[in-house]
């Protein structure tokens, strides 16, 4: 019996050994696959280690393939029986988005590098768009909004090239078309700043076609088509950046008399109230709600 153990032993180690997508990531998974034998050094599991898996992964340019040949090509367990998927518990497993990037959803925090402050271009306000712009907005963006998104991890043009990622702000909210203002957004890799969306302001609202002639300064309203940086936190979104208080176009009245006109909407403070009704691609007035 103790011949045959040490058989299967030899045997196992051989076919370790003889894999190389295992041996090309000479760490450890403190796993046991028959005693005294290891598939990896200790260290593996272990986020402060020179030698946890996640760095070793980041030096192979995000290819976890290679693991698959131990673990499977679903990281179930494989030829080894040790599963991936008991930390890795998302869909896809280790290859799910927030391996790499995400933690309170798919998007950053952490980024790529492992921060978390907004200060850090991979972080930014990326939080504020995914889950509603604080205490401003609820409008909830999807990735694919600003993003090219893959349908898997190894799709071209994913992994496979350099970053930052693409901005493309190629729909949704951000181009959302009012009175002739057809949005065509950018956003500057250099400055991290996003210009000519309607969310930021670039948007118009004609008196000859409003109910509500009676409020206007001038022929229109305008917002302030305002060029926040991604970077700059809660100080580049502040009440009144988008559009003046009031809007440009507007009769003047302070910002204590705007829940007046737009009931449960803001407070007399300045307050917003209901999030679903701001920065949501339609006037919200008296109770009533109307498109451009």
């Amino acid at each position: 019996m103790r011949k045959m153990n040490f058989i299967v032993a030899a045997f196992v180690v051989l076919v370790i050994v003889s894999l190389s997508g295992c041996a090309d990531l000479k760490s450890d998974l403190p796993v046991t696959i028959a005693p005294g034998v290891s598939a990896h050094q200790s260290g593996w599991a272990d986020e402060s280690s020179p030698d946890f898996h996640g760095k070793a992964i980041v030096a192979a340019g995000w290819d976890m393939q290679s693991c698959q040949t131990c673990h499977g090509p679903t990281y179930s367990g494989g030829l080894v029986n040790v599963s991936c998927r008991k930390c890795h518990t998302g869909g896809a497993g280790p290859e799910n988005c927030t391996t790499c990037h995400g933690g309170v959803n798919i998007a950053p925090p952490k980024d790529l590098n492992g921060s978390t402050s907004t200060t850090s271009r991979g972080v930014g306000a990326h939080q504020r768009h995914l889950i509603g712009g604080g205490a401003s907005s609820g409008y909830i963006l999807a990735c694919s909004e600003c993003h090219r998104v893959p349908s898997a991890v190894y799709v071209p043009g994913h992994v496979d090239t350099p970053g930052p990622a693409e901005v493309l702000i190629s729909s949704g909210l951000g181009v959302t078309s009012s009175n002739g203002v057809s949005p065509q957004p950018s956003y500057d890799p250099q400055t991290l700043s996003c210009a000519n969306t309607y969310c930021h302001g670039n948007w118009r609202v004609r008196k000859s076609t409003s109910p509500y002639q009676l409020w206007y300064s001038d022929s229109v309203m305008v917002g302030a088509n305002y060029t926040p940086v991604w970077t700059k936190g809660s100080a580049d979104a502040a009440c009144g950046e988008c559009h003046g208080l009031p809007p440009t176009g507007h009769l003047p009245y302070p910002l204590t008399q705007c829940g007046i006109c737009h009931i449960g909407i803001i407070s007399g403070t300045g307050t917003i109230l209901d999030k679903a009704k701001h920065i949501n691609g339609k006037i919200n007035v008296f109770d009533t709600e109307r498109s451009y």
